[in-house]
């Protein structure tokens, strides 16, 4: 059996400092459990450079602890089995030598996207449909699923009148919906410019 705590994360530096306030300690921690699994599991290991924990980390840390966490969990839902083939049609996409998709916190949007941001956004009242709109079907598939999930088990937790669970799974929902707001958002402004055809 692994244990959790076979090795030190970066993350628990992190916590050992008091760089960290206590909202985005709460909202970190089950990414620190979650870091104690996978650096003990080569299985795990993400298919992004930096890890979408990481990449969590950095976001909240900068970002604070609201956005930084609608931020992070875009990139969850990106990290699906379609990130690469993604990835790779980006203009400058950089890939390691060891396989990992590079992708920093910063990134700079198309000037003319070939695609509406706005519309995007608009979409994605309905979980997902703004990533598909924006090129990414299948993230807008992943997006879908986990927010179609977790709003069912918030009714269910709701109708069995376990309000504890219910709030946990309410606020998962809020986040993951939010993100995929964003990630919508985010996906048509790097969507490459349409090319106009010369008369």
């Amino acid at each position: 059996m692994v244990s959790l705590q076979a090795q030190p994360t970066p993350l628990d530096s992190l916590y050992a400092s008091d760089s960290l306030g206590f909202t985005s300690r709460i909202i970190l921690k089950p990414v620190q459990w979650w870091q104690h699994l996978s650096y003990a599991n080569p299985s795990l290991n993400c298919q992004f450079e930096k890890s979408c924990s990481n990449f969590m980390v950095q976001a909240i840390v900068e970002k604070g602890p609201i956005r930084g966490a609608i931020i992070g969990t875009d990139r969850i839902i990106r990290c699906n089995p379609a990130a690469r083939g993604y990835h790779i049609q980006r203009p400058g996409a950089e890939i390691q030598i060891d396989g990992r998709l590079v992708e920093p916190l910063g990134w700079e949007p198309h000037y003319h996207p070939g695609k509406s941001p706005l519309l995007a956004g608009t979409l994605s009242i309905v979980p997902g449909l703004g990533r598909a709109y924006a090129g990414h079907p299948w993230d807008g598939l992943f997006s879908f699923i986990l927010v179609g999930a977790l709003a069912l088990n918030t009714y269910n937790h709701q109708q069995a009148g376990n309000p504890i669970m219910t709030s946990l799974n309410g606020v998962a929902l809020v986040l993951y919906w939010s993100a995929d707001m964003y990630g919508a958002y985010r996906t048509a402004q790097l969507a490459p410019p349409r090319l106009i055809p010369n008369p």
